[in-house]
C-alpha cells in the first residue's frame, strides 16, 4: 500500500451560498451533488458539491476499473474488496477541527447500483436484461468539495491532494484551492422558479389526486411490464411468502421515456417538486443521475456510530387537508403496513448487528409518519456502534442493499427479485452519497430517481408485498410513487418547450457571411437547427 500524505486547505465564503448555485464550478467535467433542497434539519442539514476527481472507481460485476479520469485500468478483486484498499490508501488523519466543521470534507462521492449486490452475495443468480448497461459502482475521488451548513448558513471551499511528503501535497491542494476560488467567483446561471414550480405541483394534486395508467403513457413514459404482468409477479410473490420461502418482499417496475439535452432542468425542477433530505444530481460520462430520495441507507459517523432510516408504507397525499389527515391516520393505523415496517427493522437490526457492538443496536424511532409532497411515508430509525477496527466498507458489505428493497430474509428475496423482474435495477435501489476519507459515510437509498443515459431516461418504482397484499392496490402504490416523478418530467418538458417557442419567436440580426462561407441555415420552429 503506497505511504500518500494528504495536504488540506479550507476556505470559508463571506456570503451563504447552495451548492447547487455553484454547479458552474464544475461544468464541462464529472460531479456529484448531495443535497437537502428543503428546509433545514438534522436529518438534512448539510449539502455538498464534490469535481475534480483525481481517481475514478468503477465495477461492472468482477470487473473493476480504477485510474484518473479518462484512463481507468482493470484491476483484479472484488469491487468492495478493491474499494476498501483504495479507502485505506487515502485514510487521512483526523482534522484537528472536524468536529466544527462538515461531516464531508472530501473523499468518495457517486453510486453504488444495486447490482453490486453479486459482489456482497454470490449465490444470487444473475438473470434478468441488462440493456441499459451501467456501471454498478461509481465514485469519483475528488480533490475539490462544497460544503454547506444549512442551519447555520455558512459555505466552505475544501481542496486536498495525496503526494508521498506532506510538503508537495500541501502545495497541490493551495494550487487546487486557488483555482476552485477563481471558479467560485463567476457568476451562478438563473435556475428554474421554484416558486412557479410549487404551484404548479398544487394545481396538479388538486385536479389529478392520484396518477392513473394513461397519466403516465400522456407522459410519454412506457412501462417495462404490462399492469398485467405486474400483477402476475406479486401473485407469484405471494406464493413464495405463502410457502415459507420469504416474509416480505420488494417487487418493482420500470418506466422509460426519451429526453433530450443534459438532465440539470428536470433535477432543478425535480429538487423543487420533491424537495427531499437526501437529493442528489451526478453528472458522469456515460449517464445523468436526478434523485429525489427521501430514504437514508445507512450513515456512519467519525464517532463510529451506524444509523440506517428503512421506509417501508406508503399512502398517497390527499386533494384535500380533510382527505390527508384521513390517509395519514390509515398509514399510521395499517396492520398491514405496519407488519411491512416491522419486518425491516428486524432485517436492519440484523445488518447492523453483524458489524456493530453487542448491546449497542437499537431502534429508537419506529414508525413515524413523514409527509412528503406525493406521498406519506412509514420511517424507523436503527442505531448501532462500529466494532473496533472496523469502518464504512465493512458496513457496506453487512448492510447493502438495503433491506427495504429486499424483503425478507434478504438473500433468498434477492433471489426471487431476480427470477421475476425482467430487468436490471441498475442504479435504482442501490446507493448515492459520500465516503469520507476520514471514515465517516452517509449514502442515501436510490428511490424517486431518474437515469439518464444518452436520450433514454429512466425511473423505477416498486412497494413490498406481504400475505395480505392485494396485487391491485400493489400496482396502484407504484403509480402513486411514481406520481411526483411524472409531475416534474411534464413540468421540466413544459418550461423547456416555452424556452424553445420564446428563441424561435426573438427576431434576428440578419449578417453578412463571410467571404467563400454559405448563409447559415434559419432555425426551425422547435429552436434546433
Amino acid at each position: 500500500m503506497t505511504d500518500l500524505r494528504r495536504g488540506f486547505v479550507i476556505e470559508e465564503l463571506p456570503d451563504f451560498v447552495e451548492p447547487w448555485s455553484l454547479r458552474h464550478v464544475f461544468d464541462g467535467g464529472p460531479m456529484v451533488l448531495l443535497e437537502n433542497p428543503g428546509e433545514p434539519s438534522t436529518l438534512g442539514r448539510y449539502s455538498f458539491l464534490c469535481g475534480d476527481p483525481f481517481l475514478v472507481f468503477q465495477a461492472k460485476r468482477a470487473q473493476v476499473r480504477v485510474g484518473p479520469p479518462g484512463a481507468l485500468q482493470p484491476v483484479p478483486g472484488n469491487p468492495l474488496d478493491v474499494l476498501g484498499e483504495l479507502m485505506r490508501t487515502y485514510r487521512a488523519e483526523p482534522n484537528p477541527r472536524s468536529s466544527q466543521l462538515p461531516p464531508f470534507l472530501g473523499g468518495a462521492a457517486g453510486y453504488l447500483g444495486y447490482e453490486l449486490l453479486y459482489a456482497v452475495e454470490p449465490s444470487v443468480p444473475d438473470r434478468g436484461e441488462d440493456d441499459l448497461a451501467v456501471p454498478d459502482a461509481y465514485l469519483l475521488f475528488c480533490t475539490s468539495t462544497i460544503a454547506v451548513d444549512l442551519m447555520r448558513q455558512r459555505t466552505w471551499l475544501i481542496t486536498q491532494a495525496f503526494a508521498p511528503t506532506v510538503e508537495r501535497a500541501q502545495q497541490l491542494a493551495e494550487e487546487a484551492m486557488r483555482s476552485l476560488s477563481q471558479r467560485a467567483k463567476q457568476p451562478p446561471r438563473p435556475s428554474v422558479n421554484a416558486q412557479e414550480v410549487r404551484q404548479w405541483v398544487a394545481e396538479r394534486r388538486r385536479s389529478r389526486w392520484r396518477l392513473d395508467e394513461d397519466g403516465v403513457r400522456a407522459a410519454g413514459f412506457t412501462p417495462c411490464v404490462t399492469r398485467t404482468q405486474y400483477l402476475e409477479s406479486v401473485r407469484r410473490a405471494k406464493e413464495h411468502i405463502l410457502a415459507g420461502d420469504i416474509f416480505e418482499i420488494c417487487m418493482t417496475q420500470r418506466f422509460a421515456a426519451q429526453c433530450e439535452g443534459d438532465g440539470q432542468r428536470l433535477y432543478e425542477v425535480l429538487r423543487s417538486v420533491n424537495p427531499a433530505p437526501f437529493a442528489a444530481y451526478l453528472r458522469l460520462p456515460e449517464l445523468e443521475v436526478m434523485s429525489a430520495s427521501m430514504e437514508r441507507f445507512v450513515s456512519l459517523n467519525r464517532e463510529g456510530w451506524a444509523q440506517t432510516r428503512p421506509i417501508k408504507g406508503t399512502r398517497p397525499r390527499g386533494a384535500t387537508p380533510e382527505e390527508d389527515a384521513r390517509l395519514q391516520r390509515e398509514l399510521e393505523t395499517s396492520i398491514k403496513d405496519r407488519a411491512e415496517n416491522v419486518m425491516i427493522v428486524d432485517l436492519s437490526r440484523n445488518d447492523l448487528g453483524r458489524v456493530c457492538r453487542f448491546g449497542t443496536v437499537r431502534a429508537p424511532e419506529l414508525m413515524a409518519v413523514e409527509p412528503h409532497t406525493f406521498t406519506f411515508q412509514l420511517v424507523s430509525t436503527v442505531v448501532g456502534q462500529l466494532n473496533p477496527g472496523l469502518g464504512p466498507i465493512d458496513l457496506i458489505r453487512a448492510a447493502f442493499p438495503g433491506g427495504s428493497m429486499t424483503g425478507a430474509p434478504k438473500v433468498e428475496a434477492m433471489k426471487i427479485i431476480d427470477s421475476l423482474e425482467p430487468v436490471k435495477r441498475g442504479v435504482y435501489s442501490g446507493a448515492i452519497g459520500y465516503i469520507d476519507f476520514e471514515g465517516a459515510m452517509d449514502l442515501n437509498i436510490v428511490i424517486r430517481t431518474f437515469v439518464k443515459r444518452d436520450d433514454a431516461l429512466t425511473f423505477h418504482v416498486g412497494g413490498a408485498i406481504v400475505t395480505d397484499s392485494d396485487p391491485a392496490e400493489e400496482y396502484q402504490e407504484t403509480l402513486d410513487k411514481a406520481h411526483g416523478l411524472i409531475t416534474a418530467f411534464e413540468m421540466a418538458q413544459l418550461l423547456t418547450s416555452r424556452e424553445q417557442s420564446s428563441k424561435a419567436a426573438r427576431p434576428t440580426p440578419p449578417s453578412a457571411p463571410l467571404i467563400g462561407e454559405k448563409p447559415a441555415l434559419a432555425a426551425s420552429p422547435s429552436g434546433k437547427e
